[in-house]
């Protein structure tokens, strides 16, 4: 409720307009049914899961890569997937904070953990594959890869942050 205050102050409504505008929105939250809120809650839990499975599929999408490519190729496509996916995720979740009226600190935390370890593990998949099969490549550094891929995923909700902080 801050921030809608914060940004109707900046676009120069009075104080009377302001409060007016805060306890419509306040009342229409309570009067939302258990059914619509249950719905909410349906939501918010599946767009979760549907993140989770999209950073699965993600990871495993990457194992290819990580077989044939090294270097800023390897690392250029892993920051690309990286933040085609963070912009996604960062979409997602602004529309399920803009429904529940509230932060999701357990999306913004959980989702981007889980992506560092899955990441993690498919490269150390891919580094077994690589020893396994005899490839020529080169072993990767399952540290790097993720902190790669954990930064640019972040980089949408960051930006994002910054840029809404700016504007108040």
């Amino acid at each position: 409720m801050n921030d809608i205050y914060e940004r109707l102050r900046n676009k120069g409504w009075d104080q009377e307009n302001i409060d007016k505008a805060l306890s419509i929105i306040e009342k229409a939250e309570d009067k939302k049914s258990k059914k619509i809120k249950f719905l909410d809650s349906i939501i918010f839990w599946s767009v979760l899961t549907i993140a989770i499975i999209g950073n699965l599929i993600v990871s495993i999408i990457l194992i290819p890569f990580l077989l044939a490519l090294k270097g800023f190729i390897l690392y250029s496509i892993i920051a690309t997937i990286g933040l085609s996916f963070g912009f996604f995720f960062d979409l997602l979740i602004r529309d399920i904070e803009n429904l529940q009226k509230k932060d999701v600190i357990i999306s913004n935390l959980f989702i981007p953990c889980l992506a560092i370890i899955n990441i993690g593990y498919m490269v150390k998949f891919a580094n077994y594959l690589q020893s396994t099969l005899q490839l020529g490549n080169v072993q990767h550094s399952y540290i790097l890869i993720s902190l790669v891929y954990a930064v640019a995923f972040m980089l949408p909700y960051i930006t994002k942050e910054f840029m809404l902080k700016r504007k108040i």
